[in-house]
């Protein structure tokens, strides 16, 4: 009897002590970056790794709000969040700040970091690199297209349209014939959100400009500027685009396309799962959905943003090795197909374009490697988050007709010479 209860408390004081060595890793998310397969993904992580206990937090349905809940906790050097998922423009803010952990050291050598970096499209790893540095590692690649009513364009004998002033005339004539109350031509992003610096960027590239020269010499009050702004502003004059259009978020204008009220819609590819069914909300354009690139202006190339997200280690965890392991699995085939699969996300994986389940699960990924890989990156500065404000905001209040196409331009032009020009 005695050896039973000596062993019943040894058995106990082992429990105990693996529960003690077990260590415990928080991984904070954005609303959007589908956290009930992030949450399926990691119960697989926390069954694999009985060593370590990982739970995730939930925040913040832009990537606005989830950069102002990451900076608040980690300008205060907290390291309550170990593991986080990082909007591509943002990893050379976070370094500058002293907030994102080097993983060049954690790789077992150069080698191994060099094999692992050769399977990531280069366009999902490029924003990775800060000053020579490896900062995170690939999620998912995202890049925005031209969503379409497949039904209306064929009804109306339409292929996607290639120009922006196809666009228009294709919307005006659908909108013509459907005479549907509450049907818009052409939705896209107005807010003073991310969103917007592509829709402006986007134009401005598909006029052949860009917000700065080889020199570095802003260049967004330009020719090439007064095009992009002027389209905008005829899609609210022509009226294929709702007056309060500045009102309209990225996941707000999801929302309007999956309701049937757009017969065009500007949005990423994440938007692509929701259309098909898999959402909260119900879909009324299941089967009648098409993508096409962007358009441009005559004799111009579609531009799109690149975007997606990529996982960082906090520079104040205090388990920065576990952290590893787990951004290691977060950032591999296997998540990254789950992800396609069950999320709708495009792989950062150029392999898995070709990969036989992603395709019966969604076959129009594998059209889309080109226009990822073409896709441009949006400023890449450690002051993005300051040069955002400067574009959306303007961006926002010409569209809202507070300000006009000069004074829009010249208010960003002057406001990106004075920030650059402090450092």
């Amino acid at each position: 009897m005695l050896n039973r209860i000596g062993l019943f408390i040894s058995c106990l004081s082992l429990l105990s002590s693996l529960a003690c060595a077990q260590v415990e890793l928080t991984v904070f998310i954005g609303g959007q970056q589908r956290p009930g397969v992030i949450r399926s993904l990691l119960e697989t992580f926390n069954d694999q790794n009985p060593d370590i206990n990982v739970t995730f937090e939930v925040g913040g349905a832009t990537t606005d709000v989830q950069y102002q809940f990451l900076s608040a906790v980690l300008s205060q050097k907290s390291g309550d969040i170990d593991v986080f998922l990082l909007d591509v423009v943002l990893p050379a803010s976070f370094v500058a700040a002293g907030w994102l952990e080097p993983l060049d050291s954690l790789f077992d050598d150069e080698e191994a970091m060099q094999t692992t970096l050769a399977t990531y499209l280069p366009a999902a790893i490029e924003p990775a690199l800060v000053d020579g540095s490896l900062y995170a590692l690939p999620a998912f690649s995202d890049v925005q297209f031209l969503y379409y009513r497949s039904d209306l364009l064929d009804a109306y004998g339409f292929d996607p349209p290639v120009t922006w002033s196809e666009l228009k005339a294709q919307a005006l004539e659908i909108l013509e014939g459907e005479r549907q109350p509450g049907l818009e031509g052409f939705n896209y992003q107005g807010a003073a959100i991310e969103g917007t610096n592509c829709t402006f960027l986007e134009a401005l590239w598909s006029a052949g400009g860009d917000w700065r020269d080889p020199s570095g010499a802003i260049t967004l009050d330009s020719p090439e500027g007064q095009q992009a702004l002027a389209w905008y502003g005829d899609t609210l004059a022509s009226g294929i685009t709702k007056e309060d259009i500045f009102r309209t978020s990225t996941d707000h204008s999801r929302q309007v396309f999956q309701a049937g009220r757009a017969v065009f819609m500007l949005n990423w590819s994440y938007a692509w799962a929701h259309l098909q069914g898999n959402s909260p909300q119900p879909t009324l354009v299941a089967g009648k959905v098409g993508l096409a690139p962007l358009p441009a202006f005559e004799g111009r190339q579609s531009a799109s943003c690149i975007g997606g997200f990529l996982w960082g280690i906090s520079a104040f965890s205090r388990h920065k090795e576990e952290a590893f392991r787990l951004i290691r699995f977060l950032a591999s085939e296997e998540t990254g197909r789950a992800l396609a699969i069950e999320g709708g996300t495009l792989p950062a994986q150029r392999d898995l374009y070709a990969d036989p389940l992603i395709i019966e699960a969604a076959p129009h990924v594998a059209e889309l490697l080109g226009v990822v890989e073409n896709a441009r990156s949006r400023p890449v500065t450690p002051f993005y988050v300051e040069v955002s404000e400067i574009i959306k905001t303007n961006m926002n209040a010409f569209l809202a007709g507070r300000l006009t196409a000069d004074e829009a331009l010249g208010q960003m032009q002057l406001g990106l010479e004075k920030l650059l020009g402090r450092w």
